[in-house]
């Protein structure tokens, strides 16, 4: 007859022999890796960008639209800086902007397609130069079933994302789990100007990605 000391210990081993560990992470090396080879033939999206706070110089905090490498690139959409509102519509480097008033603007941007898509542009950047990439964890947002990596980049790899931005920054980058891997999402976390200010946080959603 198996003592009472005895009986509890072989059930608790026998509860531990039944579960089943959770997989491994994949590495942020492979998937940064898979991301960037997706990435580069991306020619045209949908994307979504989204402010916490307000960095400096570009008073941004919502932003939207498609964007394509045909020409020189194209993209319309619609944003809001403060407390202006307006479409907008850019060709090669000449935005145009309409604002609710019906009022346009046409000038010279350097926010061009080719700053944001293509083998030489800044996401793609931000993807080759994430240093200490770490993969965090499986999750689901904003309808993405993706794996969180979490790394830092200096600020002149930022900046040719947003040339405001004069520090380095934290970076988090959702991959998806679904082959093929693809860069589904940003977060990027602007440290404050002053000890007064507060960190800006970009979210950035790329979505309909097509070749």
């Amino acid at each position: 007859m198996l003592s009472r000391r005895v009986l509890p210990a072989l059930l608790f081993l026998g509860l531990l022999g039944g579960c089943t560990a959770s997989p491994p992470l994949p590495a942020a090396g492979e998937l940064l890796d898979a991301a960037k080879a997706n990435f580069t033939a991306v020619r045209s999206l949908h994307f979504s960008v989204v402010v916490n706070g307000v960095l400096p110089g570009l008073p941004l905090s919502k932003l939207e639209g498609n964007a394509n490498l045909a020409g020189h690139g194209q993209a319309t959409g619609s944003a809001e800086f403060g407390d202006r509102k307006f479409s907008f519509t850019v060709s090669g480097d000449k935005a145009t902007t309409t604002g609710t008033d019906g009022h346009e603007t046409r000038e010279t941007t350097p926010f061009t397609v080719g700053r944001y898509l293509g083998p030489d542009s800044g996401l793609m950047s931000l993807l080759t130069e994430i240093r200490q990439p770490q993969t965090e964890i499986r999750e689901t947002i904003q309808h993405v079933d993706g794996y969180r990596v979490g790394g830092t980049v200096a600020q002149a790899v930022a900046a040719k994302l947003v040339p405001q931005i004069r520090d380095d920054v934290n970076v988090k980058i959702w991959v998806t789990a679904a082959q093929p891997r693809r860069f589904a999402r940003l977060w990027l976390q602007v440290p404050p100007a002053t000890e007064r200010d507060s960190p800006v946080m970009y979210e950035v959603l790329l979505t309909d990605q097509r070749p």
